[in-house]
């Protein structure tokens, strides 16, 4: 059976594709990134991004994001296009920002995240084929890669040690806004709501275990409380979940 992945990215994302430069401020342009990003599957690329990029002469750049991510040297690419532009650059997460599209946030001088929105971070990974000299070449430049392009884009911004954003990367995290902003991944959380203390749990994971650590630093932010509504992280724990379970369905 053939595998139409673009669709099924869109299928377990929930995402419509959007690639489009919004030039109608006069200091200003928006650029929507929502899809996949590089690759045979991609619904937009770094050419793509560097033709629309090289065509705004603006003060400021909007970037907003949408994306189950994609390849990684696309993302980076985008990355280093962003950081290199002469405009200031404000990342929005409108939805989901997983991947690569998380390295490509992290050019933002500032990165803005609703209260019900998500980032995710893990280590590269792709599908091979071949003998055990080819896979373990393949093993070896894919740990240069997560030593390389993928963790350094994320230690510009992440407030903690080198080995405890190893040990995020290596273990899939999916953040939530308040938690990226714990991270130093974002800037601001908007439409933020105020949950209900809890009786503390165990620390399982590396996840928890930084951010209590670093959670404690965040100076804390205009908040209303809807104690009817679900929270945040219990809405999109559920589609994280879903998501997980496709990206582990292609590397067993």
């Amino acid at each position: 059976m053939t595998i139409n992945m673009n669709e099924v990215m869109k299928k377990y994302s929930n995402m419509d594709s959007r690639f489009e430069v919004k030039n109608e401020a006069a200091d200003k342009a928006e650029l929507f990134i929502y899809g996949a990003i590089g690759g045979w599957f991609s619904d937009v690329n770094a050419r793509h991004i560097r033709r629309k990029l090289d065509a705004i002469d603006k003060d400021h750049i909007h970037v907003h994001i949408n994306s189950p991510g994609g390849d990684v040297f696309d993302s980076v690419t985008i990355h280093n296009l962003l950081k290199n532009h002469k405009a200031e650059v404000t990342v929005h997460i409108d939805g989901l920002a997983a991947s690569g599209a998380s390295v490509i946030a992290m050019a933002g001088d500032k990165v803005i995240m609703p209260s019900n929105t998500m980032m995710m971070i893990h280590n590269a990974w792709t599908i091979a084929m071949g003998n055990a000299k080819e896979l373990h070449k393949v093993a070896d430049d894919i740990s240069k890669i997560d030593a390389g392009p993928v963790k350094q884009s994320y230690m510009k911004r992440f407030i903690g040690e080198e080995s405890e954003l190893e040990r995020l990367l290596g273990e899939e995290s999916f953040l939530t806004a308040e938690e990226c902003l714990a991270l130093g991944f974002a800037d601001e959380v908007v439409e933020e709501i105020d949950l209900e203390e809890e009786e503390e749990e165990p620390i399982e994971n590396a996840k928890d275990e930084i951010l209590a650590k670093y959670a404690v630093q965040v100076k804390p932010q205009n908040t209303q409380e809807d104690p009817q509504e679900e929270t945040p992280a219990g809405h999109f724990e559920k589609n994280a979940k879903i998501f997980e379970n496709f990206l582990n369905a292609f590397t067993k």
